[in-house]
């Protein structure tokens, strides 16, 4: 039996006729399938996508459109898209260690999985917290920490706490986490910076807020 390797997969957000952030989604893809060895036409790429947001935008309407791109290890690309409802703020995070208390499945993260730095349908750590999002709506993200116990990522979004001085801080890519579009454009424009994190920190936080490409930079508090 042929083996099946995981897709890439960058899941963005059109919107005003065009896909937010996607010289950062492009960058990231192109970065994957290079250290994981998948063919890639970068304008084969940026042709289909062109064409999707055409057909996107002649379709409707819709405010935003939720668009998953698929690259498979012999270049075979896919796009798929369904309309994008409103985030209600601030979103609701729990803790991945209460929440999947007594699950089979670990709750902290290895910093050494490689899987874990790109974005990808190999996600087997992230498997019990889907299941449990799926139960309970009113909660947007499970926050994982790593093996020191420190608060790392979520399984769908990236971390921010504000400190006392006001800076917005967001857990080190060195811990293994996702190097998230909408995270990698903040720190960009300097409005975050990288430093360890407690899980002190996230509950003491004056603010606290999650991100990725999708939803974007959102208000957010940890039950």
């Amino acid at each position: 039996m042929q083996q099946t390797h995981p897709a890439l997969i960058e899941t963005m957000r059109l919107a005003d006729g065009q896909i937010a952030l996607w010289p950062g989604h492009r960058s990231r893809l192109l970065a994957s399938a290079q250290a994981l060895g998948y063919r890639l036409d970068p304008a084969q790429i940026e042709q289909q996508v062109a064409l999707e947001i055409h057909r996107l935008n002649d379709l409707s309407r819709q405010a935003a459109w939720r668009v998953r791109l698929l690259l498979q290890e012999n270049g075979l690309c896919t796009l798929n898209s369904s309309p994008l409802p409103d985030t209600p703020v601030p979103v609701q995070l729990a803790w991945a260690s209460d929440a999947l208390a007594g699950h089979t499945s670990p709750v902290l993260l290895d910093g050494d999985n490689t899987w874990r730095r790109h974005k990808s349908t190999h996600r087997p750590w992230f498997a019990a917290a889907q299941d449990w999002l799926q139960q309970h709506s009113d909660h947007f993200d499970l926050v994982f920490c790593d093996l020191a116990d420190m608060p790392c990522e979520g399984s769908r979004c990236n971390l921010y706490v504000r400190d006392a001085q006001g800076t917005w801080l967001t857990p080190p890519a060195s811990m293994g986490l996702l190097p998230g579009v909408q995270r990698q454009s903040l720190l960009a424009q300097k409005l975050v910076q990288e430093a360890p994190l407690s899980r002190h920190d996230l509950q003491t936080a004056p603010a606290l807020r999650v991100s990725n490409a999708l939803r974007g930079w959102l208000d957010a508090r940890l039950s």
